[in-house]
């Protein structure tokens, strides 16, 4: 934070997946209340593991919500990473989470998960129409 103005400093440089992943990281980490209110921004070694731990996990649940995944049937890394545009780093991440997912078969029972789920319909509708997966 900058004079009362929030700012995501992104490397030009850097892949497209991994701009986005640090993007919804940094975005995770304002919208969690990681930033308190000094002046000038913290540096990731300010942040206490728990708040990169759900800073990670608002990223990943944004770039990859785990019941569209489940709507789309994907269940691997390398699909995971091609629809969500992320790294396979974060994929594998998700495939792993996604299995633990699937074996409790829990998907759509909080209102919340329905309503991402009934907002991502038409998408998950013209995937499985065109037979990507």
């Amino acid at each position: 934070m900058y004079q009362n103005q929030v700012y995501i400093l992104v490397d030009k440089y850097a892949i497209p997946t991994r701009q986005r992943y640090t993007v919804m990281h940094e975005l995770g980490h304002f919208l969690l209340g990681h930033l308190g209110t000094e002046p000038l921004s913290r540096s990731e070694h300010d942040c206490k593991p728990y708040e990169e731990q759900a800073a990670d996990k608002f990223a990943i649940d944004m770039l990859a919500p785990a019941c569209v995944l489940w709507g789309l049937h994907l269940h691997t890394p390398e699909q995971i990473a091609q629809v969500c545009h992320i790294s396979m780093q974060a994929a594998v991440f998700r495939a792993k989470r996604m299995k633990l997912l699937c074996d409790r078969n829990k998907f759509l029972s909080h209102p919340l998960e329905r309503q991402v789920f009934s907002q991502f319909s038409a998408f998950i509708k013209s995937q499985q129409k065109n037979n990507y997966f």
